[in-house]
């Protein structure tokens, strides 16, 4: 019907135009769609963590850095609190396991984190229920957390404390989908009456670089043996006199037991200030030779 009207060139134009217009509706649409929800949040402050990290404000390019802290005495636990996970327990958990554990264990606690591909043993893995040292039952997880494993990479987790540690232990009970069996009655009801009984003391912290400028300024280095000269046994066995007098200083009971000088100075050698050659001296050169030492 409307070629009836229009003329082939205006119908081509009128075509022309609405197809400008599909086309600039269709732009708005999609600026609509991707553009607009982002910019509704541009200027919303951001939420606060529903966790709170464990860790504190860490030194500018130093992670090891942290604030000192002071010391603190925490009230006993309440038992109905830690025992069974809760969504606040679960969250806390996730947090430490990711700041603690997942570089070993992996975030999915599948023991393929990036740090633990050079440990031997490899990292365990929470999703299988084979190779548990101490097993995976509540009480088994939390002594590993304590106390570490032995010969392992696994050290203990006693710098957090024991809210903590049960959280990370739901976490970690939480990877596996296998049975984790029926709890030990007696270690559950011990461990409750451990958490209720007695409060707990964080000890002071301070930072990292703060202790390390501390015990450089405390540390007083062994006055230098003199110069071996005018006796000829030091001369013989003293190679650096000032390394050889640092090496004294970490023997205990030196001047009194030649034995213990002769095992501590052999262990040392080379590098701890004094000649290979005393390696062979004879029981009665090593008497000679401590006697110079406590005359010198």
């Amino acid at each position: 019907m409307i070629e009836q009207y229009l003329s082939p060139s205006e119908l081509k134009r009128l075509l022309s135009a609405l197809l400008v217009v599909a086309l600039f509706i269709a732009l708005m649409a999609l600026f609509g769609f991707l553009v607009v929800p982002g910019t509704r949040n541009v200027n919303r402050p951001h939420a606060a963590s529903a966790v709170e990290s464990p860790q504190g404000e860490t030194g500018w390019l130093d992670p090891t850095d942290y604030p000192p802290t002071a010391r603190q005495v925490l009230p006993p636990i309440d038992p109905r609190t830690v025992m069974t996970p809760n969504p606040a327990l679960m969250a806390r958990g996730k947090v430490l396991f990711a700041e603690n554990c997942a570089t070993c264990h992996g975030p999915e606690g599948r023991g393929d984190g990036a740090a633990g591909a050079s440990l031997n043993p490899k990292p365990r893995n929470f999703t299988q229920p084979t190779g548990w040292v101490n097993g995976y039952r509540i009480e088994d997880i939390y002594k590993t957390l304590r106390e570490g494993v032995k010969g392992s990479g696994m050290v203990s987790f006693n710098y957090l404390n024991r809210k903590d540690r049960m959280a990370l232990v739901h976490v970690v009970q939480s990877f596996g989908a296998f049975n984790h069996g029926p709890e030990d009655p007696k270690a559950l009801d011990a461990l409750a009456k451990t958490f209720a009984s007695s409060g707990e003391v964080i000890p002071d912290k301070i930072p990292v670089a703060f202790a390390e400028q501390q015990l450089a300024a405390e540390f007083q280095p062994a006055p230098p043996i003199p110069s071996a000269a005018s006796n000829p046994i030091l001369a013989a066995a003293i190679a650096d006199p000032v390394l050889a007098a640092q090496t004294l200083a970490g023997i205990p009971r030196w001047q009194e037991d030649d034995k213990a000088l002769a095992t501590a100075v052999s262990i040392g050698l080379p590098g701890n200030g004094f000649s290979p050659e005393v390696a062979t001296y004879a029981p009665d050169q090593w008497k000679a030779l401590q006697s110079a030492l406590a005359g010198h």
